[in-house]
């Protein structure tokens, strides 16, 4: 029987293989207390796991450093600050010396201690740290108990396969870059998550998130993973398996074509666009090269802090990642956003204390306005680089009005003033100020006066406007970014930049969506910044469309009274040039007919 099953598309591409299930992996800890003479040999073996577990992750790291990079390899960095950190090592010692635990329980108890904190913390991304914590609990336990990995065996497969888990680890996914594995599916994360992560590297199709797939899909099944499109299908028909197939063939056809179509975008009636593309490692300039960006609309600078952690990276730390970045953008715009993060790790390691909700509270902005020594590093670094290469403009986010913006700005010519008493003038640099909170979104007249320029981040937009957290499953068929009242915060601001003289980006996944674009370019907005795979299509795309047709459908969608209706309207204006440019298969009009397989 044909079960068809949605998930989060974290990886493009279409898998066709047979399912191997892997079932959930019980860690079956040992609990027991020791005497207090054996309480030494207790903390040997702890000290010789730990020492175990640092050789294999250093062996992993460098095996993922030579198959896919330098970016990627520092997920296990990662993993042995963890193995570091000393407020973990710290507590499991204590339950071993006080409480008299054995070396295997009390792990496993002070791990789950720092699960429990992460899980209350309402920071998605941070929320997915706890894989990488799990992934290196998983590992010393195996070493206290000498076994493998249970999903790590010599594989000798002979058919193309799809890995199906309830979840994955990074190392578990390094492992299935292996002859014949195709694509794998996942019942847990999401798309920050490191798994998703690594799937891109790998170029594996991958779907994660997708409700109870090890309960519907059977060693041996033939699956469908359509990484476009989050969609997973368990036994198709004959007829499906035919159309998947062509699709696929098509599909890489297309994609390749879409690459070759580089040069800058130029709607048809003469519009000039910039399609830039957001990233998070130095490394991806190698996609942003190949597709053919103009430049960078986004870098997110937070991994360059998550990977120093514990420590905080240092101005060189800084100035090396940002010239990495300038440089190999060959003279096009990089746009630098200051740090955009206020969870867990940086509450308890940095400001010495906690917060209950953190997307809400001390993060972005704020975060570093309290902390100008953070602040001022990180400044200092990024126009040391703009004064240096020259094409690099910052980006601060999280700005919620006027007041807050000048506060910064204040800040900003301080340490301008210091570089230029030590013989560097970083005059003309641009400070630019993002529009995610509904305040800053209804005083954007007054920020477009005072800023370099605005870019809007429509994925903080949508959920502060419509107080949905949209990695709640419970609350997010409320996340739409077509809501009436975000559309207005959207086009009201494009409207203020341009009043004021002052350029407006859009760096949101609204951008990268077919649908999105030609609404915003109906809206005005001549810059976009897109998920790198995604330009190829946004940027061919926008060539075929006319700027006053989309202006015109638009206007009229506006006076819809819902979201729905106004998607619907611009799809039913737009859907047969999507289809023209794109082809069916790249079109995201198949995803709104998907509907999720009741549970049975």
């Amino acid at each position: 029987m044909t079960i068809e099953l949605s998930g989060i598309g974290v990886s493009h591409g279409i898998a066709i293989g047979r399912a191997m299930v892997l079932g959930r992996w019980q860690l079956d800890v040992p609990h027991y207390r020791v005497v207090p003479e054996e309480v030494p040999r207790e903390l040997r073996r702890l000290a010789r796991a730990l020492k175990q577990a640092r050789g294999e992750i250093e062996a992993l790291r460098d095996q993922t450093k030579q198959r896919l990079g330098a970016k990627y390899a520092a997920i296990f960095d990662a993993h042995l600050l963890i193995l570091d950190d000393r407020k973990l090592l710290r507590e499991t010692r204590r339950r071993i010396r006080e409480r008299r635990m054995n070396s295997e329980w009390a792990v496993a108890a002070s791990v789950q201690q720092v699960l429990d904190a992460l899980m209350s913390v309402d920071d998605p991304y941070i929320r997915e740290r706890g894989g990488d914590i799990t992934d290196v609990h998983e590992r010393l336990q195996r070493i206290f108990l000498g076994q493998d990995n249970p999903h790590h065996h010599d594989l000798q497969l002979t058919a193309d396969t799809v890995v199906v888990a309830h979840a994955l680890n990074p190392s578990d996914a390094v492992w299935l870059h292996q002859a014949h594995i195709v694509g794998f599916v996942t019942e847990a994360g999401g798309k920050t998550s490191h798994t998703a992560i690594l799937a891109n590297a790998l170029d594996i199709p991958a779907v994660l998130g997708v409700d109870e797939a090890t309960r519907h899909a059977r060693d041996g099944d033939l699956l469908v993973v359509d990484g476009h499109h989050g969609m997973v299908i368990v036994e198709p028909d004959e007829q499906q398996l035919d159309r998947l197939t062509a699709e696929r063939a098509h599909l890489q056809q297309i994609e390749v074509g879409l690459v070759g179509q580089r040069g800058p975008a130029v709607t048809r009636d003469g519009i000039e666009l910039r399609v830039a593309a957001n990233i998070e490692f130095p490394e991806e300039m190698t996609t942003v090269r190949r597709v053919g960006a103009q430049g960078v609309g986004l870098y997110r600078s937070e991994f360059l802090f998550l990977t120093s952690s514990p420590q905080l990276p240092s101005e060189e730390d800084h100035v090396r990642a940002y010239r990495q970045i300038a440089e190999r953008a060959e003279g096009e715009l990089v746009v630098i956003r200051t740090l955009d993060l206020g969870g867990e790790k940086y509450f308890h390691e940095v400001l010495d204390g906690e917060e209950t909700n953190p997307v809400l509270g001390m993060r972005a902005v704020r975060f570093c306005l309290a902390r100008p020594d953070i602040f001022r590093t990180q400044l200092r670094g990024l126009l040391k680089v703009a004064h240096e290469v020259g094409n690099v403009w910052i980006m601060v986010p999280m700005i919620s009005g006027l007041a807050e913006w000048r506060a910064v700005k204040s800040f900003f010519e301080t340490i301008k003033k210091e570089l230029r008493e030590e013989g560097i003038d970083p005059a003309g640099v641009p400070l630019g100020c993002m529009i995610e909170v509904p305040s800053a979104a209804l005083v954007a007249d007054q920020l477009a006066r005072e800023a370099s320029f605005l870019s809007i981040g429509t994925n903080d937009l949508v959920q502060y406007t419509l107080a949905v957290d949209r990695n709640n499953l419970s609350v997010s068929y409320l996340n739409d970014p077509w809501h009436p009242a975000v559309m207005r915060l959207v086009r009201d601001t494009i409207a203020a930049g341009h009043a004021a003289g002052t350029p407006v980006s859009l760096c949101g996944e609204f951008a990268s969506d077919p649908f999105g674009a030609l609404t915003l370019l109906g809206l005005g907005l001549t810059m976009f910044s897109c998920t790198p795979t995604s330009i190829p299509e946004i940027r061919s795309l926008l060539r075929a469309a006319s700027a006053w047709e989309a202006k015109r459908v638009v206007e009229e969608a506006m006076r819809l009274g819902t979201g729905r209706e106004i998607r619907e309207r611009v799809e039913d204006a737009f859907g047969e040039l999507v289809e023209n440019v794109l082809g069916p298969e790249l079109s995201p009009l198949p995803a709104r007919e998907a509907t999720r397989q009741p549970r049975t």
